[in-house]
């Protein structure tokens, strides 16, 4: 209805024969869980102009059949798991209303090839976009200070990522399991690199670090197996344990 606020909470999960559905302009708020598990759903329209601000934690997850959305302008919140184990889509319209991508947002959205991630959000939480097993590409925000814990891991597609200067932070596992990287550009902003950042990474083949990084964590380039040159500034004081092994490239 025209006059629609707000779809509460789990209120169509599990409607497994639901293929379509068109949100009017009025509505504010899809509350958590709202159509979890519509496995059938393949397209949500959003009515222009859309007044569409919250899109609740779990709202589509496992939303198997979904292939494109394109979020309105108006929503400033997309809770955690909100698009989670979508395996069909495709492409996602991020809008520039939106500051925050929370953790898991886009978890095993195994058929997500693309995303374009605005200025103004200025952050991503750990394991955003975990086993985007298709995406390829990804430019980052200069708006972002910090990529978080397995940012990206398991996006074994991934062949080119650029970081921007405004990082100052790759968390741990951030690329692990980024088998198609074959080569990234650490910016000299950076002064932390976590433990397992570049863990089987491996077709990556070069990479120099910064000299503001002070340690190589442990297993930083474990089973980089075409890593042919790395290089090591002297102001790195500590390297850890475990950090170059299985390089049988080196």
């Amino acid at each position: 209805p025209s006059s629609l606020q707000l779809i509460g909470s789990s209120a169509f999960s599990g409607c497994r024969s639901l293929e379509q559905i068109s949100f009017p302009p009025s509505l504010v708020s899809i509350e958590r869980e709202a159509f979890k598990e519509c496995r059938s759903l393949k397209q949500i329209l959003f009515e222009e102009p859309s007044s569409l601000n919250i899109i609740g934690k779990n709202s589509f997850y496992e939303c198997k059949s979904l292939m494109e959305v394109s979020i309105p302008t108006s929503v400033t919140s997309i809770g955690k798991k909100a698009f989670a184990l979508c395996s069909s889509l495709t492409q996602i319209s991020i809008p520039s209303s939106l500051t925050l991508i929370k953790e898991e947002t886009f978890e095993k959205c195994t058929s997500l090839e693309q995303i374009f991630i605005p200025s103004s959000v200025k952050k991503i939480e750990r394991n955003a976009f975990i086993s985007c097993v298709k995406l390829k590409q990804i430019s980052l925000p200069p708006s972002l200070t910090s990529i978080e814990e397995k940012t990206f891991c398991g996006c074994s597609s991934l062949v080119q990522i650029k970081i921007p200067s405004s990082i100052t932070k790759i968390g741990k596992n951030a690329f692990y399991l980024c088998k198609s990287l074959s080569q990234i550009a650490i910016p000299s902003s950076v002064t932390e690199i976590g433990e397992g950042a570049f863990n089987m990474c491996s077709s990556l083949k070069q990479i120099v670090i910064p000299s503001s990084v002070k340690a190589i964590e442990n297993g930083t380039f474990y089973d980089c197996l075409s890593l042919i040159q790395i290089s090591i500034p002297s102001s790195v004081t500590s390297i850890g344990d475990y950090a170059f092994m299985g390089c049988e490239s080196l």
